[in-house]
């Protein structure tokens, strides 16, 4: 059974602990005299219940039942009185108390005048703190009461610490309890005050923390009260995770949908429900309950990331290689979330699998183009009915098969000349080599491959010399990345082959990447040619971010990029026909030296790009379907935002460019400015268009254009689109 020492203590618990106080809500001080208590209910519970207005010394809003409650807390049971003191101000004459009989009694607080001075100022640190938490839901917003408000918990926690560690402190209790005189009050009220007043301090902070609508405030006050003197970082971890419970459930319930989805045969449902649901729940539980710290976190992400990788495997033993996109981009995820080290491994083993896949299917495709090629199309057919034959029996999709068997139906022989050494033998140990190789990887059954690689070229190592294939019709075409241009002339956009030299001689530039320019992720980057504009957006951004993760933060190397024509986007098509080549190159355009040259074999960085959202020009800017990794007042910062692809954490989507004004509009309206309302609801109009069918816990930002851009109208006049969710949480994946 909770005593009522413990249950006052429970019940003044929480962001409201201040403002529940009977002493704060009735003006009283702490040390009135039940006579006076009464005097003053009296006096003014019959003017609030008449509806008069009452002056209670302080502007709180109170209601009524709220007068009436604290009153009961004051001449009911001592020991919830006694919390209340407690936490309320003792700066009056410090000796003024109850006696027996109820009068004022004629003892003084023994205690120092410093620890009254002390006392005080904790408690209005700690519910200022508290008043502004509670009155603000997303402080880390405001950089000005953000540093208030941490000022306020710092001298909170450190003055509550100094007055609960003061053996004053507690013969201050002593007085109060022999003042107040009553037998329900005794020396094991202050046994108990000792073990529960610091936890009792920290809850608010927990609470706080849980109800916390963003990720950086939910940190901020997570760490908070794991700071919190005189408390147990253990129990503080316990308590966080209790407050998590909700964020637990509703994780587990997603995760069980997501199940009988699976089980269902509906793996993209399945992962659906992860990206929409499982994974801002994590981002939730890892701002308040991080996995480092938390094996229950740590178990929760681990049974996501198997699940993830469920929808992967299960994809690829249906789909094979149609299932790439998708199964490395489910893979990816489930790595960067298991914590198990055999889920991790199984993870890998399963990645490995689908890359090996990848790479067979690519070798396949790569000897029926060179069969084709040198008119041998019979023995291209064979080759792909012995593979298909060889995937049935071991139980694999054969549905790529099927496709490149119908394509050859429909693909011209192309003769050309026979290379020296080569021959009708040669091809057919090549056809049986293959076949090896293909049989050796099925039987395993394994799948898996990140799918994002900036190269899409293949094995092998790019030509020393001569030329080098850089802009074929589809990626898989291309010559290996590492080949080095000689001359910046060499460098010509849409040019199928480019001369090469040795990259030990003196060159310009090297090729770095091919990079696919739709990933599926966002629904306003699709197969669809996005016009030219958005294509060298989209370049541009693919190809800084791939220099930029094996050179981040270099300055004296800069990337240039191909723009795929219109007709590289097949909208009915695999995606990955959409792609652009980079080429870095030294910015003064001078001969890259050893120093500037990209390691392709150090490891990755990845990194966001910084980009414009509302340059002179539409191309300059971040393009469409892009995101912008971390929260920004979009309407006044417009310049080096930093923008990473969707399907990393980020807070805001990019989702369109509205052409408000084209040329010829601006410039029959220059000197007729419309204003600044009719711009806005033309840009908030053409931004609605844009997001028809989103959901409603989404927030559209729009940016649009001022009086100056009618001073020069030789280019369209714009406005900017882009959504975020209400609560301003990051995430991963697209917006519904």
């Amino acid at each position: 059974m909770i005593d009522e020492t413990t249950a006052g203590l429970l019940e003044a618990a929480g962001p409201q602990m201040y403002r529940r106080n009977s002493f704060r809500i009735t003006g009283l001080p702490t040390s009135a005299d039940r006579r006076t208590v009464r005097q003053r209910q009296q006096r003014i519970t019959p003017a609030l219940e008449l509806g008069a207005d009452v002056d209670l010394g302080h502007s709180l809003p109170v209601r009524l039942d709220d007068i009436r409650g604290a009153f009961d807390r004051m001449l009911g049971d001592p020991r919830r009185r006694l919390v209340d003191e407690l936490f309320w101000l003792w700066d009056d004459d410090g000796d003024a108390g109850t006696g027996a009989g109820g009068g004022a009694s004629t003892s003084s607080c023994p205690c120092p005048k410093t620890l009254h001075h002390d006392h005080d100022a904790a408690v209005r640190a700690h519910s200022a703190a508290l008043d502004l938490e509670v009155e603000n839901t997303a402080l880390s917003g405001d950089r000005q009461r953000l540093d208030e408000v941490t000022q306020l918990w710092s001298n909170a926690a450190r003055l509550w610490g100094q007055v609960l560690r003061r053996a004053v402190f507690w013969d201050h209790v002593r007085h109060r309890i022999a003042v107040l005189d009553d037998r329900q009050l005794d020396e094991s009220v202050i046994d108990t005050l000792r073990d529960t007043l610091p936890t009792t301090l920290v809850k608010p902070l927990i609470e706080l923390a849980a109800a916390a609508s963003t990720p950086a405030d939910r940190v901020r006050l997570a760490l908070r009260a794991r700071d919190w003197p005189l408390v147990p970082s253990n129990l503080v971890d316990d308590q966080l995770e209790e407050a998590a419970a909700p964020h637990y459930e509703s994780l587990r319930a997603t995760a069980k949908r997501a199940s009988s989805q699976l089980d269902g045969g509906n793996w993209d449902g399945a992962a659906d429900e992860v990206y929409d649901h499982a994974l801002p729940a994590l981002t939730t539980l890892e701002a308040l309950v991080p996995y480092a710290r938390h094996r229950r976190t740590a178990s929760a992400r681990n049974d996501v990331a198997v699940l993830l990788n469920n929808c992967a495997t299960a994809a690829s033993d249906a789909l094979g290689p149609a299932a790439n996109l998708n199964a490395s981009k489910w893979f990816r995820t489930a790595a960067e979330l298991a914590t198990d080290p055999a889920t991790q491994q199984t993870i890998k083993t399963n990645r490995d699998g689908l890359s090996e896949m990848m790479a067979t299917f690519t070798q396949i495709k790569t000897q029926v183009d060179e069969l084709v090629a040198a008119g041998r199309i019979h023995l291209a057919r064979t080759l792909l009915l012995r593979v298909k034959s060889q995937l049935v029996q071991a139980g694999g999709p054969s549905g790529e098969i099927d496709r490149m068997l119908a394509d050859l139906r429909v693909r011209p022989a192309t003769y050309v000349p026979r290379r020296v050494g080569g021959g009708a033998r040669a091809l057919a140990w090549a056809v049986l080599l293959i076949l090896g190789i293909l049989f050796a990887g099925f039987v395993s059954g394994l799948f898996g491959d990140d799918g994002d690689s900036g190269s899409g070229s293949g094995s092998g190592a790019p030509p020393a010399s001569g030329v080098a294939v850089v802009s074929a019709a589809e990626i898989t075409d291309n010559s290996p990345v590492g080949s080095c241009i000689g001359q910046e002339s060499d460098w010509k956009l849409g040019e199928r082959e480019v001369p090469v030299v040795s990259c030990n001689d003196p060159h310009w530039g090297e090729v770095v990447a091919y990079v696919p320019l739709v990933d599926m992720e966002s629904r306003y980057l699709t197969a669809k040619y996005p016009g030219i504009e958005q294509v060298v957006a989209l370049s541009r951004f693919r190809c800084e971010r791939a220099l930029a993760e094996f050179r981040p933060d270099d300055t004296r190397v800069t990337v240039k990029y191909a723009t795929p024509g219109e007709d590289a986007w097949d909208p009915s098509g695999p995606t990955l026909d959409e792609y652009t080549t980079c080429v870095a190159h030294r910015i003064d355009n001078g001969n890259m030296t050893a120093a500037d040259r990209v390691s392709l074999d150090s490891p990755a960085f990845p990194t966001s790009v910084g980009m414009p959202t509302f340059a002179a020009n539409i191309e300059f800017n971040a393009p469409v379907g892009s995101c912008v990794e971390s929260k920004t007042d979009l309407a006044t910062t417009t310049a080096d935002l930093p923008i990473v692809p969707c399907t990393e954490v980020h807070w805001a989507e990019i989702v369109g460019y509205p052409v408000l004004y084209d040329e010829g509009d601006a410039l029959a309206e220059a000197d007729k400015w419309p204003g600044d309302k009719v711009v806005y609801a033309k840009a908030r109009a053409a931004c609605e268009d844009r997001t028809k069918g989103l959901s409603d816990d989404l927030r559209l930002h729009i940016t649009y254009p001022a009086k100056d851009w009618w001073t020069s109208p030789d280019r369209p006049i714009y406005a900017m689109c882009a959504v975020s969710y209400v609560a301003d949480n990051t995430f991963t994946g697209a917006l519904r």
